[in-house]
């Protein structure tokens, strides 16, 4: 059933003509009209008060996901892959298409067809992809549903592990710019990441990035590559993340919520070392 299939689906079901619904969200007959028969979206913020009135969740509507499925599916023990990059995909593509991220709908594919193939590290076979699409996720879930950072979000390694150079990339020079920033030709030093905390996207992606490995330190680090980890978070991200506060005002929230994590779960591992 496709995007526009269910909002008609959900309006019938709650007994609702096409003109109520207009009345109700404060939009035109013919918008509604045009929704259902998918010739247009309706703007993104619009989504919660469909949502409502129809009894359903948003990510139903986006995604067709049951309540309890979403777009995540916890494993029963402890892995590298606590969610399903099928459906994750899936999300982001709907999210984009009714937001109109045309550019993210364009890097998704490009993003999973060069890192076809590729395993992430750890003691699971995970596709490398569904890094790039958690961190793609976990910003939408943060409200960072800019078109240029999720599109870096989904590129940001590409440079690096398939060898594709950034002017190759089929983005605007913004992302070209973020994904350049991110993109290691050494260790991380100083200059890498005074550079990185110019840059607002690449900053978000950057912090994101370290965030989610922090989540997922427990299953595929041994000890002393925690230990290690920790120290190079402490010494590069904490003032990172104290410059990005300051700098990036618009991300406050997002970056209360990222370092709020972040420290919680290094403290809770420094605490039981």
């Amino acid at each position: 059933m496709e995007f526009s299939q269910r909002l008609a689906s959900a309006r019938k079901q709650q007994s609702l003509t096409q003109r109520e619904v207009a009345e109700k969200l404060n939009v035109s007959f013919q918008a509604v009209s045009l929704w259902e028969r998918g010739e247009t979206s309706p703007d993104i913020d619009k989504l919660a008060e469909i949502a409502s009135l129809y009894q359903v969740t948003t990510d139903w509507l986006l995604t067709g996901a049951e309540a309890e499925n979403v777009l995540i599916d916890f494993q029963d023990s402890l892995s590298d892959r606590l969610f399903d990059e099928g459906r994750m995909y899936t999300y982001i593509k709907t999210y984009a298409s009714v937001k109109k991220l045309y550019q993210t709908s364009k890097v998704l594919p490009y993003a999973r067809e060069l890192h076809k193939g590729q395993i992430r590290k750890g003691k699971d076979q995970v596709p490398y992809i569904y890094h790039p699409l958690l961190i793609s996720c976990h910003a939408l879930a943060l409200g960072l549903d800019d078109d240029n950072l999720i599109s870096t979000a989904l590129l940001h390694d590409v440079c690096e592990d398939c060898g594709v150079s950034v002017d190759a990339l089929p983005v605007n020079e913004e992302t070209r710019t973020a994904v350049s920033l991110l993109t290691k030709t050494d260790n991380a030093d100083e200059h890498y990441f005074a550079q990185i905390s110019q840059n607002a996207v690449a900053t978000m992606v950057k912090l994101l990035d370290r965030c989610n490995n922090i989540s997922s330190m427990a299953v595929g680090f041994s000890k002393e590559k925690m230990v290690e980890y920790i120290k190079e978070t402490e010494k590069w991200f904490y003032p990172l993340l104290q410059k990005a506060k300051y700098a990036f005002p618009m991300y406050s929230n997002q970056i209360f919520l990222i370092k709020y994590h972040m420290t919680s779960v290094i403290e809770v591992i420094k605490h039981q070392s």
